[in-house]
C-alpha cells in the first residue's frame, strides 16, 4: 500500500551504502576513534561482521513476508504487540530522520557561522520532500547517479592525502591498548549497521527478493570498504589522540590537502560528499516515515503526509539539542544502543517468532 514503484537490488544496496556511509563519516569517525583509537579499523571489521547478524534477519523477515514492509509485517502478522512495536519503528524513523537534518546544518554552520541554523534545515527539507513526493524509484535513481561520482572524487581524495605528512606508524601497535577499545569500537560498527532496519521499507519493492541476502553482503562489504580509509587517514596524519579529539576529522584532513599553488580547496569535496550523502539518507527516513505512516492509517498515498511530516521533522531538528554540544553527548551515549535494539535485537526476534509460529501451524495441521 502507498508504494507502486520498483528497484533493482544493486540499487538498494546503494541506497543504503551512501546512507550508511554520510552517518559514517559525521559520527562513527569520532565515536570509533575515541574508543579504539589507532584499532579503530580493526574495530570496523569485527563490527561489520556482527551486523550481519541484524541485516541477515531483516532480509529473511522480508523474504518470508513477501510484498509486504516491516510496519504492514508488524501490523498484520505479530498481534496487538506488533503494532505497538511498529509505531515504535516509525518514532525510530522520525529520530533518525531529525538527526539527519540536524547534522546538515550543524555540517553547514562549520562553513557559515553567521547563518541561522532553522535556513539550513529549510533548505534540506524542501529538497528532500520533493524526492520523497517523487517516489523510491526517483530516489533510487538519483542516488545511483550520484554515488559513483561521489566514490570517485573520495578516491582521488585519499590519493591525495598520500602527498601529506602520513606516519601509518601510528596504527600500531595493533590491540596496544588490549581487547576492550576494539570491543567497545566494533559494537559501535555494529549500532552503526542498525540503520539498515530502513531498508525494510524498500526491500519489500526490489525486484528480485530472492537474492536480499545478498544485496545486504554486498551493502555491508563496501561500506566497510568505504569507511577503512577515513578511519586510517586520520589516524596516520594526526595521531590516535588528536584524531579522536576532532568533531569531524575527515573534513579536517581534507582541509590540508594542497595541489600545487592555485588548487587547493578541496574541502569542497568534502561538502559536497555530505550534501549529497545527507539528502539520500534524510529522503530515505523521510520516506519510511511517510509510507509507514500511511500504512498504518491505512491510505493509499502517502504523499498528503510529506507536509506535515516534515513540518514535524523541521521542528525536531531545530530542538532536537540546544548545540552541538548536546548532540554529540545523544551520539555518543544514546545513538548506539537505540540502533542495535531497532537494527539487531528486535529483527532477531521478529524472524524467530515467525519461525516458531510457522512450525506450531504445520504441527497442528499434523
Amino acid at each position: 500500500m502507498g508504494e507502486k514503484g520498483q528497484i533493482s537490488n544493486v540499487q538498494a544496496a546503494m541506497l543504503a551504502i551512501t546512507s550508511l556511509t554520510i552517518i559514517g563519516h559525521l559520527i562513527l569517525l569520532t565515536l570509533v576513534l575515541d574508543q579504539s583509537k589507532q584499532d579503530g579499523w580493526l574495530a570496523g571489521i569485527v563490527g561489520s561482521i556482527l551486523s550481519l547478524i541484524g541485516i541477515l534477519a531483516l532480509s529473511k523477515l522480508v523474504q518470508r513476508f513477501p510484498g509486504l514492509s516491516l510496519i504492514e509485517i508488524l501490523f498484520q502478522h505479530f498481534s496487538w504487540i506488533g503494532k505497538i512495536l511498529g509505531i515504535i519503528y516509525l518514532l525510530y524513523f522520525y529520530i533518525m530522520a531529525v538527526l539527519g537534518v540536524r547534522l546538515f546544518g550543524e555540517a553547514y554552520k562549520i562553513i557559515m557561522e553567521e547563518t541561522p541554523l532553522w535556513a539550513f534545515i529549510s533548505v534540506i527539507l524542501l529538497l528532500t520532500a520533493f524526492i520523497v513526493y517523487l517516489g523510491l524509484e526517483t530516489l533510487a535513481r538519483i542516488n545511483q547517479i550520484m554515488l559513483p561520482v561521489l566514490v570517485l572524487a573520495a578516491v582521488s581524495v585519499v590519493f591525495m592525502t598520500f602527498v601529506n605528512d602520513k606516519d601509518y606508524g601510528n596504527l600500531l601497535p595493533i590491540m596496544g591498548n588490549g581487547v576492550i577499545p576494539v570491543a567497545k569500537g566494533a559494537v559501535s560498527i555494529m549500532g552503526w549497521f542498525g540503520e539498515f532496519v530502513i531498508l525494510g521499507m524498500v526491500l519489500p519493492y526490489v525486484k528480485r527478493p530472492e537474492k536480499l541476502i545478498k544485496t545486504g553482503l554486498y551493502a555491508v562489504g563496501f561500506t566497510l570498504l568505504f569507511f577503512l580509509g577515513p578511519i586510517t587517514g586520520p589516524v596516520a596524519l594526526f595521531g590516535p589522540e588528536e584524531a579522536a579529539n576532532m568533531s569531524f576529522p575527515t573534513f579536517t584532513e581534507v582541509r590540508y590537502i594542497e595541489a600545487g599553488e592555485v588548487v587547493n580547496r578541496f574541502d569542497a569535496i568534502a561538502i559536497l560528499f555530505w550534501t549529497v550523502g545527507l539528502m539520500v539518507r534524510i529522503s530515505l527516513f523521510f520516506y519510511g516515515l511517510s509510507l509507514g505512516t500511511a500504512q498504518v492509517l491505512r491510505i493509499s498515498t502517502y504523499q498528503p503526509l510529506i507536509v506535515p511530516i516534515g513540518w514535524l521533522i523541521g521542528v525536531g531538528a531545530i530542538f532536537f539539542s540546544k548545540n552541538f554540544i548536546e548532540l554529540t553527548e545523544f551520539l555518543f551515549k544514546t545513538y548506539v544502543p537505540l540502533n542495535i535494539l531497532m537494527g539487531t535485537v528486535l529483527p532477531l526476534l521478529f524472524i524467530f517468532w515467525a519461525v516458531v509460529r510457522r512450525k506450531r501451524k504445520v504441527l497442528a495441521n499434523v
